[in-house]
């Protein structure tokens, strides 16, 4: 695989669940049978309040969650990319519960039980570094888009390479991407619900950051992957399967930890499936083992990271490298946002 594929984008946006932004997509289980969420004004894509959404949140989801939907109209870039290229229904979040844990899932295939977002009260501090470690020991380039949780790592390598949301935009056109790009959309355009965040407006900027990448030089030799952090809420039909519960001297001992709630993973390139629904398990976990399956890297330091990233499958069902390389996309909304600042 290195030589065909040796650029990764992870496009990590926020809090949705396949249900409620992938059930129009022809072959995915979802459920279209979710009402359609319409605002009393347009453009019927503000989402406020932020539906709590936090580990007891999920624990109480049978009652709490909100089983509402998102229609192509809305989300018209996301849906166009889950129609070209491949889209995995039977991808979960790593954490039953909100952003940090997951965030660290997707940069290191742990989060050392940690439990909820970082308050002034809550300073969590991963101690193992997550896989840019080895990816710098191989000689390999990586850069963290915005993200917010690389700096909760004890390791100081982690903090390393930090640029901003815009920056991939412009790196991208230029042909300039690192191996590795971690990439966060910016505040209101990262499809979180709250005041000032717009659908629409964070769907045109995930298609920019995309458009980026295939407009720029690197395009025929990238895999993109574009997920969401965590569940925010939103109701889903599919049990997530209970593989690792909180242990004795954690915040929440014996309730479910891995998996949290099913996301959709949208996977975009050349030698993505086109096309395809792909119902292989996997998780956040899964884009570490598919960056260190790509240049064979070390293993991680966290035995735990370790077994997890072994035991996954890789994403192996979402690309073909013996395939006909795949167009490039084509986005029917490209207009009305600029690149925005950071997250």
């Amino acid at each position: 695989m290195p030589g065909m594929v040796d650029r990764v984008v992870i496009l990590f946006f926020e809090n949705h669940t396949l249900d409620n932004v992938a059930s129009e997509i022809k072959g995915v289980n979802g459920d279209a049978a979710l009402p359609v969420i319409k605002l009393a004004k347009p453009p019927h894509d503000y989402v406020v309040p932020d539906i709590p959404h936090n580990h007891v949140d999920w624990e109480n989801r049978a009652t709490g969650a909100k089983k509402q939907r998102f229609t192509r109209a809305q989300l018209p870039n996301l849906m166009a990319l889950m129609d070209q290229y491949c889209i995995c229904d039977n991808y979960f979040t790593d954490y039953a519960g909100n952003s940090f844990p997951n965030h660290c899932f997707a940069i290191g295939a742990d989060a050392e039980w940690a439990y909820t977002n970082p308050t002034g009260a809550y300073k969590p501090v991963i101690q193992a570094a997550g896989v840019p470690k080895q990816l710098n020991a191989a000689g390999k380039t990586w850069a963290n888009y915005g993200g917010f949780a690389f700096a909760h790592y004890a390791d100081p390598l982690m903090q390393a390479n930090a640029k901003q949301p815009a920056d991939f935009l412009t790196d991208a056109a230029k042909g300039a991407l690192p191996n590795v790009s971690w990439v966060y959309g910016p505040s209101h355009h990262d499809f979180h619900p709250g005041s000032g965040t717009s659908m629409s407006a964070s769907d045109t900027w995930m298609a920019q950051a995309v458009q980026a990448v295939a407009t720029g030089a690197q395009w025929g030799t990238c895999m993109i992957f574009i997920t969401f952090d965590d569940w925010g809420g939103w109701f889903d039909h599919v049990a997530s399967p209970d593989l690792e519960q909180f242990p004795a001297g954690t915040q929440y001992p014996g309730t479910q930890y891995r998996y949290g709630p099913r996301v959709p993973c949208i996977v975009v390139g050349p030698y993505a499936k086109p096309k395809h629904v792909s119902s292989q398990l996997g998780s956040h976990t899964s884009l570490v083992a598919f960056v260190r399956q790509l240049w064979n890297l070390a293993p991680s330091d966290n035995a735990d990271a370790r077994r997890r990233v072994a035991a996954d499958l890789a994403l192996g069902d979402t690309y073909n490298l013996a395939q006909t390389p795949n167009p490039k996309p084509v986005l029917p909304k490209l207009a009305g946002v600029g690149a925005a600042g950071s997250h």
